[in-house]
């Protein structure tokens, strides 16, 4: 009996399986098995993982028959046969660091635990970015009597970046639950909740590679209807679970918590991203529960929860799609267009549901301070309505939100800035600016050519943002430019620049992650070049 079996699951990922089986195969610990479970591919998945099994006899293949649509059923696959003491999951596009199977095993040992945990990174591609998760929960070495020890933990919900004792998991009875998507939040917490101990390890053990760009996207990463039902579906379920196992107070607090903050805000990311006729029916797909799922109020409970979700969950529940969306764009962009209602020292982010009592707690938004800030840091949503590809010109139009009545008296001329990711300035120029009741509607031409010229630093990767300046007497505010619904060129634009063969000469005006960017097309030698350097600056950062 090995002592950790490793379970690799994959569907028609021929391009990246091999690494994934590696990655296990180079573990320092090498008391293990690895059980390679292939969900019926039609590419070369079957011809590859021969070759890996036939080299090295710690490997058995699982072809299933016939497709399962998910994760699900593969990883159950390779459960029934693992033999190890303990169990671990690699997916076929992501790799274990090559002392996950030691550290998370020798740190299960020692506390004699159920489970173990260890930190994971996000490599996202095209750029190549590392974003650490949880961080907050992996600071130090501990072990948890049970979840109620710290329940945030139940934040952290991927099934990969922990170590399962077998045989707790077959007393328990746990499975992942057939023909749903993201099964493993129903897996992880109910493993969380029936686990004794616990053992918390400050190493990262797992690199989630996200590749939004690929041809085929993962299914996590995959935006439809189906999976939204499955994500609300699961949520029902651990509800469920909790409610019939007699969960204390603070665990459901916190997996509700762990919904509004995390999942709640994807959904708000991708209502922002739907196209218009397509936003109802998505919508729909959330709004009964998130009109029963509770919302903490303002007076110091959730303060983890951004306040964009929070009203976005309550709009959502309402059926208010045009409110859920200026709820979705505080969260995702930080700025805020709303009818705020100011009335007896308190401020609410609608005067709508005025009759409603759980609204006024909900909606309450004083502790934001935004009547108290300083004119020139105040979340003023600027959007772009349009933006034209004029050859040597970028032309912009929109408008930028009023807040709080701030805006009067901006003057007649503002600026465009074009920043590097890291906030470099790389080009500024002037906008027409025209003041009205309740926005600012501006207008300027971004110089291509100016900015080509400035593209020889390494710090504009692969994105260069955009930026509005308003001013006020002395004041400068300074707010990035969002784009949602906007008309943008449908295809890459022109970017003359004598650093062609490093930085390209071609961009993408598209919004990401609630910024109008222009994101760049270098070659493969400074995509490489950029790849190293990120992840540089992650180890260097957190010091690995």
């Amino acid at each position: 009996m090995a002592l950790v079996s490793v379970i690799v699951i994959g569907y028609n990922d021929a391009t990246h399986l091999p690494t994934a089986i590696r990655s296990v195969m180079r573990q320092t610990l090498r008391d293990i098995e690895i059980i390679v479970v292939d969900d019926a591919s039609t590419d070369e998945t079957p011809t590859l993982t021969a070759a890996l099994a036939a080299a090295d006899p710690r490997i058995t293949v699982l072809r299933r028959e016939a497709n399962s649509g998910g994760c699900s059923a593969p990883r159950n696959d390779g459960m029934a046969v693992a033999t190890g003491r303990y169990l671990m999951f690699c997916d076929s596009d992501d790799v274990l660091t090559r002392r996950a199977c030691e550290k998370l095993s020798g740190a299960a040992e020692r506390a004699d635990a159920d489970m173990a945990c260890g930190e994971f990174v996000r490599r996202h591609h095209d750029p190549t970015r590392y974003i650490a998760a949880y961080r907050e929960l992996y600071g130090s070495a501990t072990v948890l009597n049970g979840i109620l020890d710290r329940p945030a933990q139940l934040h952290d919900t991927p099934p990969w970046n922990k170590l399962y004792r077998r045989s707790f998991v077959e007393a328990a009875g746990l499975a992942f639950p057939a023909g749903l998507l993201y099964e493993d939040l129903l897996f992880v917490t109910e493993a969380y909740c029936r686990a004794g101990r616990i053992a918390i390890v400050p190493d990262l053990v797992y690199v989630w590679n996200v590749r939004r760009s690929a041809d085929a996207l993962s299914i996590t990463n995959r935006r439809d209807l189906k999976r939204w039902r499955d994500r609300i579906e699961v949520n029902r379920r651990i509800d469920a679970y909790l409610a019939d196992s007699g969960a204390p107070p603070e665990l459901r607090a916190a997996k509700d918590a762990r919904f509004l903050a995390l999942d709640l805000m994807v959904f708000l990311r991708e209502l922002r991203e739907a196209a218009p006729e397509d936003r109802g029916e998505l919508l729909e797909t959330a709004r009964d529960y998130c009109a029963g799922v509770p919302i903490p109020d303002r007076p110091g409970r959730g303060e983890d929860i951004p306040v964009g979700c929070r009203i976005g969950a309550f709009m959502i529940g309402q059926g208010d799609i045009e409110r859920a969306l200026d709820a979705a764009d505080l969260a995702v962009t930080g700025s805020a267009s709303s009818d705020l209602v100011a009335t007896g020292g308190r401020l609410r982010w609608t005067e709508a549901y005025a009759d409603d009592p759980r609204a006024d707690a909900v909606l309450d938004v004083t502790d934001e301070h935004w009547q108290n800030q300083a004119w020139s840091k105040r979340p003023y949503l600027a959007v772009v309505s349009r933006a034209t590809d004029g050859g040597a010109v970028l032309r912009l139009e929109g408008q930028v939100h009023d807040l709080l009545d701030g805006l009067a008296g901006v003057e007649p001329r503002g600026s465009v800035r074009v920043t590097t990711r890291v906030g470099d300035l790389v080009w500024s120029g002037p906008l027409e600016v025209d003041p009205g009741q309740g926005a600012v509607r501006f207008a300027g031409d971004v110089d291509l050519v100016g900015v080509g010229r400035r593209l020889l630093r390494p710090t504009a990767g692969y994105e260069l943002r955009l930026d509005i300046e308003l001013r006020r007497g002395p004041e400068t505010a300074r707010r990035p430019l969002t784009a949602r619904d906007a008309v943008l060129p449908a295809t890459s634009i022109a970017l003359p620049t004598p650093y062609r063969w490093l930085v390209g000469d071609r961009a993408m005006p598209v919004e990401s992650n609630g910024r109008l960017v222009l994101r760049l097309d270098p070659p493969p030698a400074y995509r490489r070049a950029i790849s190293a350097a990120s992840w540089l600056r992650y180890t260097a950062g957190h010091g690995r």
